[in-house]
């Protein structure tokens, strides 16, 4: 596991580090740092990810041709 700040919040302590598994023998399941509770699971976090990353991309680009 691996410990990291999301610009997410446990819904239970308000905390803002979660465990992210990081080898394939590991549980996949995000948990809080602070009091283990379940967040998600990791394909869920990284499929949110890769859409908003998407959304900025397409935002940034829909920017710049508004500019000019």
């Amino acid at each position: 596991m691996i410990r990291v700040t999301l610009d997410l919040t446990c819904s239970i302590c308000d905390h803002d580090q979660f465990h992210l598994p990081v080898r394939a023998d590991e549980r996949q399941q995000v948990r809080c740092a602070n009091c283990a509770a379940f967040k998600c699971y990791s394909a869920d976090l990284e499929n949110a990810m890769i859409s908003l990353a998407r959304d900025r991309r397409r935002r940034s680009g829909q920017h710049r041709a508004d500019a000019a």
